[in-house]
């Protein structure tokens, strides 16, 4: 498997999926078995693990990770979230809502600060 196609596929395979499933018309958390208000939970995970697929994929052959590419995965997370909460208001029986995409956000927040401390304590081990 060439290079790019390593560090990418991941990344791709997982905003297929994200779209895929907003897709899927008529789906409310009562019909996924969930507990009320827990859709949150799910756009935070998935938005989380999106922001390090990423990461990953920006700096798969750099041991530092800068800020500013830190920055462009919390971008790319958000305007990603925005466009599927988008998307998922033209889907029959889907909406969408700020709350999602603000649930889609701080996923995005977490996952790429709990990637880069991640980069930052491997790095330092490195050093020892």
């Amino acid at each position: 498997m060439s290079a790019i196609l390593k560090r990418w596929s991941p990344l791709f395979a997982w905003i297929v999926l994200i779209f895929a499933l907003s897709s899927i018309p008529d789906v409310t958390p009562g019909d996924m078995k969930l507990p009320a208000g827990s859709d949150k939970a799910v756009h935070f995970i998935e938005y989380g693990i999106l922001a390090i697929l990423f990461l990953r994929g920006l700096s798969y052959e750099h041991k530092r990770l800068s800020r500013s590419l830190v920055i462009a995965a919390i971008l790319t997370g958000a305007g990603v979230g925005y466009m599927d909460e988008l998307y998922q208001s033209r889907v029959a029986g889907r909406d969408s809502s700020y709350f999602d995409l603000a649930a889609d956000i701080a996923g995005v927040l977490t996952g790429s600060l709990l990637y880069a401390a991640r980069r930052k304590r491997d790095i330092g081990r490195d050093r020892d």
